[in-house]
């Protein structure tokens, strides 16, 4: 298929995923586009969404269902629209083609909210300090507007770009800015002008907002730099929040990954493992080849999910004790690994006594 042209609209078998229609197309930026999409009233419930979350998106390219993850730079508190932000990445198929191709009126396959970078109800009080770098500024965008209408915090918004006329919602934010000046701190920090923001600047731009709460999302070497300024000036690791996406596997390579784990779990003598849920512990019978997610939902049970396919996090659940196999794996950082976290819906236990626990 060429570069001009658009992946042919196919209708998705996958019933995780919700067809819906684009109701608008704006134009953030020289490189940047917003998806608007129309929520049917008998799906408004299913999509319903938390500051910080995300949609993934499934499309037909080249002969393959492609899909991709990206935030809502919406807000469920302030916005009546469900809106995603897409900038052009080199060599990026899906947004090059959102970019060129997509128009008012077009139909894709969307999943539900999902993610857990969020500001919630378990929040705990504080400044909040958010850090976006590029197109890593939607879901911080939600959060922000989110917090200036249900909490009385006081926000500063970090916001790094190549140039000025990278800066998404540019405008907007400076309208928000105005209404809230009292509560809201806007920086901008531009390479062609400051250079690449860097610990000891992190550090001076906290000046006056210690002991906050931390959301980070944009290029990894930039959430390298602040995640290490935070943590060099004592701030508690349990408060700063990292959101980092990259572009999974083509399904293909995706179910490579997925056969090596089954075929390491194929020596495993386990029938049985302990999961722990909603603060309840349950022995769940196990059959070979089958995740962790799958037998929970042959048990009857109903963990946190979304994706099912190793992108999304909702799944997340510790490893207490025992031997388990992740095969695909696009959101768990290598800290998390060490600390034993785990995603059930890409999970195999290896031995009889596996017990895993999911967040209350």
């Amino acid at each position: 298929m060429s570069s001009s042209e658009a992946p042919a609209q196919e209708t998705s078998t996958d019933q995780r995923y919700h067809r819906l229609e684009v109701t608008a197309v704006i134009e953030e930026t020289h490189d940047s586009k917003s998806i608007v999409f129309n929520i049917p009233e008998d799906k408004k419930a299913k999509f319903a969404y938390l500051p910080g979350q995300f949609l993934t998106l499934k499309v037909p390219y080249d002969g393959k269902q492609l899909t991709r993850c990206y935030s809502l730079a919406s807000s469920p508190h302030r916005d009546s629209e469900h809106k995603v932000t897409i900038k052009r990445v080199v060599d990026g198929r899906i947004s090059n083609w959102i970019n060129d191709y997509v128009k008012a009126g077009d139909q894709i396959e969307v999943m539900t909210p999902a993610g857990l970078f969020c500001l919630n109800d378990k929040t705990p009080a504080g400044d909040i300090v958010l850090f976006g770098g590029g197109s890593g500024i939607t879901p911080v965008f939600s959060i922000l507007k989110s917090a200036l209408e249900t909490t009385d915090r006081k926000i500063k918004l970090i916001y790094a770009n190549r140039d000025d006329r990278s800066v998404i919602f540019k405008d907007e934010l400076k309208a928000i800015a105005a209404e809230h000046i009292d509560r809201l701190e806007v920086v901008h920090i531009l390479d062609s002008v400051h250079g690449f923001l860097t610990q000891p600047m992190v550090c001076q731009l906290m000046d006056g907002y210690r002991h906050g709460e931390y959301f980070i999302c944009g290029p990894g070497p930039f959430m390298d730099t602040v995640e290490s300024a935070l943590i060099g000036l004592g701030e508690p690791e349990d408060r700063i929040h990292t959101e980092r996406f990259v572009s999974p596997p083509d399904p293909d390579q995706a179910e490579a990954v997925v056969q090596q784990a089954k075929a390491a779990a194929e020596s495993s003598n386990t029938v049985q493992f302990e999961a722990v849920l909603d603060g309840e512990t349950y022995e769940i019978p196990y059959e070979k080849g089958d995740t962790l997610l799958e037998a929970l939902y042959k048990a009857e049970l109903e963990p946190p999910a979304s994706c099912e396919e190793g992108m999304c996090g909702a799944c997340m659940c510790t490893v207490e004790r025992g031997e388990t196999q992740l095969a695909q794996n696009d959101v768990l950082s290598d800290k998390e690994l060490e600390k034993g976290w785990t995603l059930a819906c890409q999970a195999r236990p290896l031995s009889n006594d596996v017990k895993v626990k999911f967040p209350d």
